[in-house]
Protein backbone atom coordinates (compact mmCIF):
# COMPACT_ATOMS: atom_id res chain seq x y z
CA UNK A 1 0.00 0.00 0.00
CA UNK A 2 1.28 3.40 -1.42
CA UNK A 3 2.22 5.64 1.95
CA UNK A 4 0.71 8.63 2.72
CA UNK A 5 3.05 11.40 1.20
CA UNK A 6 4.60 8.99 -1.55
CA UNK A 7 4.36 9.48 -5.22
CA UNK A 8 2.77 6.45 -6.43
CA UNK A 9 4.40 4.54 -9.65
CA UNK A 10 2.49 5.68 -13.14
CA UNK A 11 1.13 2.57 -13.41
CA UNK A 12 -1.11 3.17 -10.14
CA UNK A 13 -1.44 7.50 -11.31
CA UNK A 14 -2.82 6.59 -14.59
CA UNK A 15 -3.81 2.90 -14.35
CA UNK A 16 -7.55 3.54 -16.68
CA UNK A 17 -5.19 5.67 -19.10
CA UNK A 18 -2.99 2.62 -19.89
CA UNK A 19 -5.69 -0.01 -19.53
CA UNK A 20 -7.25 2.28 -22.18
CA UNK A 21 -3.69 2.65 -24.35
CA UNK A 22 -3.15 -0.56 -24.41
CA UNK A 23 -6.56 -1.58 -25.97
CA UNK A 24 -6.51 0.81 -28.63
CA UNK A 25 -2.99 -0.21 -29.43
CA UNK A 26 -4.20 -3.28 -29.70
CA UNK A 27 -7.24 -2.12 -32.25
CA UNK A 28 -5.04 -0.09 -34.02
CA UNK A 29 -1.91 -3.07 -34.48
CA UNK A 30 -4.98 -4.98 -35.96
CA UNK A 31 -5.82 -2.48 -38.42
CA UNK A 32 -2.43 -1.35 -39.40
CA UNK A 33 -1.49 -5.14 -40.08
CA UNK A 34 -4.55 -5.46 -42.02
CA UNK A 35 -4.36 -2.45 -43.97
CA UNK A 36 -0.69 -0.75 -43.93
CA UNK A 37 1.06 -3.91 -45.46
CA UNK A 38 -0.92 -4.14 -48.83
CA UNK A 39 -1.02 -0.06 -48.93
CA UNK A 40 2.75 -0.11 -48.42
CA UNK A 41 3.15 -2.39 -51.47
CA UNK A 42 0.68 -0.11 -53.64
CA UNK A 43 2.86 2.84 -53.08
CA UNK A 44 6.53 0.99 -52.83
CA UNK A 45 5.55 -1.11 -55.89
CA UNK A 46 2.70 -0.02 -57.74
CA UNK A 47 3.37 -2.43 -61.11
CA UNK A 48 3.19 -5.66 -59.49
CA UNK A 49 0.60 -7.74 -60.44
CA UNK A 50 -1.83 -9.25 -57.05
CA UNK A 51 -0.18 -12.40 -57.64
CA UNK A 52 3.75 -10.77 -56.96
CA UNK A 53 1.54 -8.81 -55.16
CA UNK A 54 0.19 -11.52 -52.45
CA UNK A 55 4.17 -13.21 -52.36
CA UNK A 56 5.33 -9.47 -50.58
CA UNK A 57 2.37 -8.77 -48.46
CA UNK A 58 4.24 -11.62 -45.97
CA UNK A 59 7.25 -9.61 -45.72
CA UNK A 60 5.46 -6.20 -45.31
CA UNK A 61 3.78 -7.68 -42.57
CA UNK A 62 6.89 -8.37 -41.04
CA UNK A 63 7.83 -4.74 -41.67
CA UNK A 64 4.65 -3.75 -39.95
CA UNK A 65 4.98 -6.02 -36.86
CA UNK A 66 8.37 -4.71 -36.44
CA UNK A 67 7.83 -1.72 -36.30
CA UNK A 68 5.00 -2.28 -33.36
CA UNK A 69 7.85 -4.45 -31.71
CA UNK A 70 9.60 -1.49 -31.79
CA UNK A 71 6.83 0.96 -30.53
CA UNK A 72 6.04 -1.78 -27.48
CA UNK A 73 9.70 -1.49 -27.13
CA UNK A 74 10.40 2.00 -26.82
CA UNK A 75 7.46 2.12 -24.75
CA UNK A 76 8.56 -0.59 -22.41
CA UNK A 77 11.97 1.17 -22.35
CA UNK A 78 9.98 4.56 -21.21
CA UNK A 79 8.14 2.91 -18.53
CA UNK A 80 11.02 0.81 -16.96
CA UNK A 81 13.16 3.99 -16.87
CA UNK A 82 10.07 5.45 -15.24
CA UNK A 83 9.78 2.42 -12.54
CA UNK A 84 13.52 2.72 -12.12
CA UNK A 85 13.10 6.59 -11.59
CA UNK A 86 10.90 6.17 -9.23
CA UNK A 87 12.57 3.42 -7.01
CA UNK A 88 15.72 5.69 -6.96
CA UNK A 89 13.17 8.37 -5.69
CA UNK A 90 11.69 6.07 -3.20
CA UNK A 91 15.30 4.38 -2.07
CA UNK A 92 16.50 8.47 -1.59
CA UNK A 93 13.44 9.07 0.70
CA UNK A 94 13.93 6.26 2.31
CA UNK A 95 17.93 7.35 3.20
CA UNK A 96 16.91 10.88 4.58
CA UNK A 97 14.38 8.67 6.51
CA UNK A 98 16.62 6.88 8.07
CA UNK A 99 19.03 9.53 8.88
CA UNK A 100 16.34 11.89 10.16
CA UNK A 101 15.66 8.23 12.29
CA UNK A 102 18.99 7.93 13.69
CA UNK A 103 19.31 11.60 13.86
CA UNK A 104 16.21 11.57 16.29
CA UNK A 105 17.61 8.69 18.31
CA UNK A 106 20.98 9.91 18.63
CA UNK A 107 19.44 13.25 19.99
CA UNK A 108 17.19 11.19 22.02
CA UNK A 109 19.95 9.63 23.64
CA UNK A 110 21.73 12.66 24.03
CA UNK A 111 18.81 14.09 26.12
CA UNK A 112 18.68 10.90 28.10
CA UNK A 113 22.60 10.86 29.07
CA UNK A 114 22.24 14.68 29.65
CA UNK A 115 19.29 13.76 32.07
CA UNK A 116 20.77 10.77 33.58
CA UNK A 117 24.04 13.04 34.23
CA UNK A 118 21.99 16.17 35.74
CA UNK A 119 20.03 13.61 38.12
CA UNK A 120 23.45 11.80 39.10
CA UNK A 121 24.93 14.79 40.02
CA UNK A 122 22.34 16.01 42.34
CA UNK A 123 22.27 12.78 44.12
CA UNK A 124 26.39 12.87 44.76
CA UNK A 125 25.06 16.22 45.52
CA UNK A 126 23.03 15.27 48.14
CA UNK A 127 25.22 12.56 49.45
CA UNK A 128 27.57 15.15 50.42
CA UNK A 129 25.34 17.18 52.38
CA UNK A 130 24.09 14.40 54.46
CA UNK A 131 27.45 13.03 55.16
CA UNK A 132 29.06 16.80 55.65
CA UNK A 133 26.08 16.71 58.26
CA UNK A 134 27.30 13.32 59.47
CA UNK A 135 30.66 14.58 60.65
CA UNK A 136 29.28 16.88 63.29
CA UNK A 137 26.97 14.46 64.47
CA UNK A 138 27.27 13.72 68.43
CA UNK A 139 27.55 10.17 67.74
CA UNK A 140 31.23 8.79 66.68
CA UNK A 141 29.75 5.71 65.04
CA UNK A 142 28.00 7.84 62.65
CA UNK A 143 31.83 10.37 62.59
CA UNK A 144 33.22 7.38 61.61
CA UNK A 145 30.12 6.41 58.48
CA UNK A 146 30.40 9.80 57.19
CA UNK A 147 34.33 9.58 57.24
CA UNK A 148 33.86 5.97 54.72
CA UNK A 149 31.20 7.63 52.93
CA UNK A 150 33.39 10.70 52.16
CA UNK A 151 36.18 8.39 50.59
CA UNK A 152 33.30 6.07 48.43
CA UNK A 153 31.98 9.65 47.13
CA UNK A 154 35.40 10.81 46.30
CA UNK A 155 35.46 7.68 44.12
CA UNK A 156 31.95 8.29 42.28
CA UNK A 157 33.09 11.38 41.99
CA UNK A 158 36.17 10.56 40.06
CA UNK A 159 34.15 7.79 37.72
CA UNK A 160 32.30 10.55 37.01
CA UNK A 161 34.51 12.89 35.75
CA UNK A 162 34.51 15.86 38.46
CA UNK A 163 37.71 16.36 39.64
CA UNK A 164 37.27 19.21 41.47
CA UNK A 165 34.84 17.94 43.30
CA UNK A 166 37.00 14.72 44.24
CA UNK A 167 39.67 17.91 46.00
CA UNK A 168 36.34 19.08 47.89
CA UNK A 169 35.88 15.51 49.62
CA UNK A 170 39.53 15.23 50.75
CA UNK A 171 39.61 18.39 52.10
CA UNK A 172 36.51 17.84 54.04
CA UNK A 173 38.07 14.73 55.36
CA UNK A 174 41.23 16.15 56.20
CA UNK A 175 39.93 19.15 57.70
CA UNK A 176 38.26 16.78 59.70
CA UNK A 177 41.31 14.85 60.54
CA UNK A 178 43.13 18.38 61.40
CA UNK A 179 40.54 20.36 63.35
CA UNK A 180 41.42 21.00 67.13
CA UNK A 181 39.96 18.28 69.28
CA UNK A 182 36.85 19.20 71.08
CA UNK A 183 36.44 18.24 74.93
CA UNK A 184 33.63 15.79 74.08
CA UNK A 185 36.89 13.97 72.53
CA UNK A 186 39.41 14.04 75.13
CA UNK A 187 39.94 11.93 78.21
CA UNK A 188 40.45 13.52 81.79
CA UNK A 189 43.48 14.03 83.34
CA UNK A 190 44.56 11.70 86.62
CA UNK A 191 45.31 14.25 89.50
CA UNK A 192 48.78 13.41 89.52
CA UNK A 193 49.10 14.33 85.46
CA UNK A 194 47.17 17.05 86.01
CA UNK A 195 49.88 18.65 88.99
CA UNK A 196 52.47 17.45 86.82
CA UNK A 197 51.86 19.50 84.18
CA UNK A 198 51.57 23.49 83.34
CA UNK A 199 48.21 25.34 81.89
CA UNK A 200 49.90 25.16 78.32
CA UNK A 201 50.56 21.49 78.68
CA UNK A 202 47.45 19.42 79.88
CA UNK A 203 45.16 20.14 76.71
CA UNK A 204 48.14 18.68 74.80
CA UNK A 205 48.63 15.77 77.25
CA UNK A 206 45.24 14.52 77.26
CA UNK A 207 44.32 11.36 74.82
CA UNK A 208 41.76 11.32 72.66
CA UNK A 209 38.91 9.28 73.37
CA UNK A 210 38.92 5.56 72.21
CA UNK A 211 35.29 6.24 70.32
CA UNK A 212 37.24 8.90 68.55
CA UNK A 213 40.22 7.53 67.93
CA UNK A 214 38.12 4.79 66.04
CA UNK A 215 36.63 7.63 63.69
CA UNK A 216 40.59 9.31 63.00
CA UNK A 217 41.63 6.00 61.90
CA UNK A 218 38.93 5.57 59.69
CA UNK A 219 40.19 8.55 57.79
CA UNK A 220 43.35 7.63 57.96
CA UNK A 221 42.65 4.65 56.51
CA UNK A 222 40.68 6.07 53.43
CA UNK A 223 43.97 8.38 52.99
CA UNK A 224 46.24 4.83 53.03
CA UNK A 225 43.78 3.34 50.47
CA UNK A 226 43.85 6.15 48.26
CA UNK A 227 47.26 6.50 48.34
CA UNK A 228 48.00 3.32 46.29
CA UNK A 229 48.86 3.87 42.59
CA UNK A 230 46.99 0.56 41.46
CA UNK A 231 43.57 2.14 42.98
CA UNK A 232 42.27 3.23 40.01
CA UNK A 233 40.55 6.56 41.91
CA UNK A 234 44.17 7.06 44.02
CA UNK A 235 45.11 10.61 45.20
CA UNK A 236 49.01 9.82 44.77
CA UNK A 237 48.85 13.25 42.77
CA UNK A 238 46.92 15.22 45.18
CA UNK A 239 47.81 17.82 47.68
CA UNK A 240 46.95 16.65 51.23
CA UNK A 241 46.87 18.87 54.31
CA UNK A 242 47.12 17.56 57.91
CA UNK A 243 48.79 20.29 58.96
CA UNK A 244 48.80 20.66 63.05
CA UNK A 245 47.22 16.92 63.51
CA UNK A 246 47.59 15.78 66.60
CA UNK A 247 48.25 11.81 66.57
CA UNK A 248 47.96 9.69 69.74
CA UNK A 249 46.88 6.43 67.99
CA UNK A 250 48.55 4.39 65.52
CA UNK A 251 48.42 6.00 61.68
CA UNK A 252 49.54 4.02 59.37
CA UNK A 253 50.80 4.84 55.85
CA UNK A 254 53.63 2.40 55.29
CA UNK A 255 53.69 1.80 50.94
CA UNK A 256 52.27 4.40 49.97
CA UNK A 257 52.71 6.48 46.82
CA UNK A 258 53.42 10.30 46.94
CA UNK A 259 53.71 10.91 42.99
CA UNK A 260 55.13 14.14 41.26
CA UNK A 261 53.08 16.97 41.88
CA UNK A 262 51.59 15.72 45.36
CA UNK A 263 51.93 17.82 48.54
CA UNK A 264 51.32 15.88 51.67
CA UNK A 265 51.81 18.32 54.75
CA UNK A 266 51.86 17.15 58.00
CA UNK A 267 53.27 20.19 59.15
CA UNK A 268 53.33 21.39 62.71
CA UNK A 269 51.94 18.11 63.68
CA UNK A 270 51.39 16.84 67.63
CA UNK A 271 53.00 12.73 67.80
CA UNK A 272 51.91 12.15 71.77
CA UNK A 273 51.13 9.80 74.45
CA UNK A 274 52.62 6.55 72.82
CA UNK A 275 51.01 7.69 69.05
CA UNK A 276 52.52 6.35 65.60
CA UNK A 277 53.34 7.89 62.38
CA UNK A 278 54.42 4.62 59.81
CA UNK A 279 55.36 6.32 56.72
CA UNK A 280 57.83 2.87 55.75
CA UNK A 281 58.43 1.88 52.77
CA UNK A 282 56.67 5.32 51.87
CA UNK A 283 57.86 6.06 47.89
CA UNK A 284 57.86 9.83 47.22
CA UNK A 285 58.52 11.31 44.16
CA UNK A 286 56.45 14.77 45.56
CA UNK A 287 56.62 16.92 48.61
CA UNK A 288 56.07 15.48 51.67
CA UNK A 289 55.94 18.54 54.82
CA UNK A 290 57.09 16.83 58.09
CA UNK A 291 58.38 20.29 59.86
CA UNK A 292 58.33 21.39 63.18
CA UNK A 293 56.88 18.18 64.03
CA UNK A 294 56.66 17.63 68.07
CA UNK A 295 57.34 14.00 68.81
CA UNK A 296 56.30 14.03 72.64
CA UNK A 297 56.76 10.12 73.57
CA UNK A 298 55.66 9.04 70.14
CA UNK A 299 57.78 7.11 67.64
CA UNK A 300 57.93 8.52 63.91
CA UNK A 301 58.84 5.88 61.64
CA UNK A 302 60.15 6.56 57.96
CA UNK A 303 62.53 3.34 57.74
CA UNK A 304 63.29 2.29 54.39
CA UNK A 305 61.34 5.69 53.01
CA UNK A 306 62.38 5.93 49.18
CA UNK A 307 62.84 9.58 47.93
CA UNK A 308 62.92 10.08 44.40
CA UNK A 309 64.49 12.31 41.72
CA UNK A 310 63.27 15.95 42.40
CA UNK A 311 61.38 14.50 45.61
CA UNK A 312 61.86 16.82 48.67
CA UNK A 313 60.97 14.98 52.20
CA UNK A 314 61.66 17.67 54.98
CA UNK A 315 61.60 16.91 58.84
CA UNK A 316 63.86 19.51 59.81
CA UNK A 317 63.00 21.44 62.81
CA UNK A 318 61.16 18.48 64.43
CA UNK A 319 61.39 18.44 68.71
CA UNK A 320 61.74 14.84 70.15
CA UNK A 321 61.24 14.11 73.53
CA UNK A 322 59.43 12.95 76.61
CA UNK A 323 61.10 9.00 75.46
CA UNK A 324 59.79 10.30 71.55
CA UNK A 325 61.66 8.70 68.74
CA UNK A 326 62.35 9.45 65.10
CA UNK A 327 63.33 6.64 62.82
CA UNK A 328 64.94 7.48 59.13
CA UNK A 329 67.05 4.43 59.05
CA UNK A 330 67.27 2.70 56.07
CA UNK A 331 66.14 5.70 53.89
CA UNK A 332 67.30 5.35 50.03
CA UNK A 333 67.38 9.07 48.69
CA UNK A 334 68.30 9.04 45.09
CA UNK A 335 71.19 11.40 43.92
CA UNK A 336 68.85 14.13 42.72
CA UNK A 337 65.96 13.70 45.87
CA UNK A 338 66.11 15.55 49.13
CA UNK A 339 65.92 14.43 53.00
CA UNK A 340 66.33 17.32 55.25
CA UNK A 341 66.40 16.46 59.07
CA UNK A 342 69.41 18.82 60.30
CA UNK A 343 68.12 21.14 63.10
CA UNK A 344 66.31 19.07 65.21
CA UNK A 345 65.90 19.30 68.81
CA UNK A 346 66.09 16.34 71.62
CA UNK A 347 65.08 16.50 74.82
CA UNK A 348 64.60 13.96 77.80
CA UNK A 349 65.22 11.10 76.36
CA UNK A 350 64.27 11.81 72.70
CA UNK A 351 66.23 10.13 69.81
CA UNK A 352 66.45 9.93 66.07
CA UNK A 353 67.97 7.44 63.85
CA UNK A 354 69.30 8.87 61.11
CA UNK A 355 70.09 7.25 57.18
CA UNK A 356 73.33 6.16 58.37
CA UNK A 357 72.00 4.37 61.37
CA UNK A 358 73.16 6.53 63.78
CA UNK A 359 71.55 6.92 67.36
CA UNK A 360 71.51 10.31 68.39
CA UNK A 361 70.56 11.26 71.81
CA UNK A 362 72.30 14.71 72.45
CA UNK A 363 70.70 17.95 72.38
CA UNK A 364 70.85 19.83 69.13
CA UNK A 365 71.09 16.90 66.58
Amino acid sequence: MTQRGETPPLWKQFGWYVTLGVILYVIVGGVALAKVPDQLLANWFPDLSSKERAAFLGPATNAVLFALGGTIALVGVGLSLSRHRQELEAAARDRVRLRNDQEREQSRRQEAEIQRGTETERALRDRFVTTVNLLSDPSPVNRQAAIFALGALADDWSAFGKRDEVQVCIEVLTGYLRAPRSDDMLLPLTEEEHAQLDATERREAQRTTPQEIAVKQAGYSVIKDHLKRENPSNWCERPLNLDGSHIDFMVNLRNCDIDEGAYFDLHNATISNDGILAFRDMTVSGFVDLENLKVVGGYVELRDLKVKDGAVVTISGTTVCADGHVSLEGAMISAHGTLAYGVMTLKTGGSVNTPDGILHEEPGV
